[in-house]
Parts: C-alpha cells; sequence; structure tokens
C-alpha cells in the first residue's frame, strides 16, 4: 500500500500559483483556495546569493518582498486549513 503525499492527487498539488477552485478534503465544501505568499526555498536561494555577490546593505532581503518569488500556500477558506503549497523550486 503507498501512501498519498497530501489530501490532494498530486497532480493538483502543483496546479498554480493562482487561486484554484477545489473541494476542500477537511470539511466538504465547494470552494476557491485562498493563497498567500510564503517566503520557500527560491526565496532563500537569491537571498543567499545576493549577500554571497556582496550587496548586503539590505539588497539581500529584496526576494523577501517580491511575490513571485515565493512560495504560494493555498488554504481553505471555510475551515482555514492548509490544502497545499505552489513550490518555485
Amino acid at each position: 500500500m503507498h501512501s498519498s503525499p497530501g489530501p490532494f492527487p498530486s497532480g493538483l498539488q502543483l496546479l498554480s500559483p493562482y487561486p484554484t477552485p477545489s473541494v476542500c478534503p477537511y470539511c466538504g465544501t465547494h470552494i476557491i483556495t485562498v493563497t498567500k505568499a510564503v517566503p520557500g526555498t527560491l526565496t532563500w536561494i537569491l537571498c543567499t546569493g545576493i549577500c554571497m555577490a556582496g550587496c548586503i546593505m539590505g539588497c539581500c532581503l529584496i526576494p523577501f518582498c517580491v511575490d513571485g518569488l515565493m512560495d504560494v500556500l493555498h488554504t481553505c477558506p471555510v475551515c482555514q486549513q492548509e490544502l497545499f503549497c505552489y513550490k518555485h523550486l
């Protein structure tokens, strides 16, 4: 028997960084997911790279201010459960 990586089929977990229509596996409600940008691997790699390039006067924090460089957390607007995370790396 093999275990599922999360409440959604793996194809849906990587579907989109944008709000996605779905059925919440926790409360069973038809929803459009709520998204929130959270720092991920790409954000930290870019921060480290900028810092190593000598830009230490706050420039290394720029990746944390650009939503397109961060992972996207999808949650249910009804029960507030975390459903999946769209990862850029």
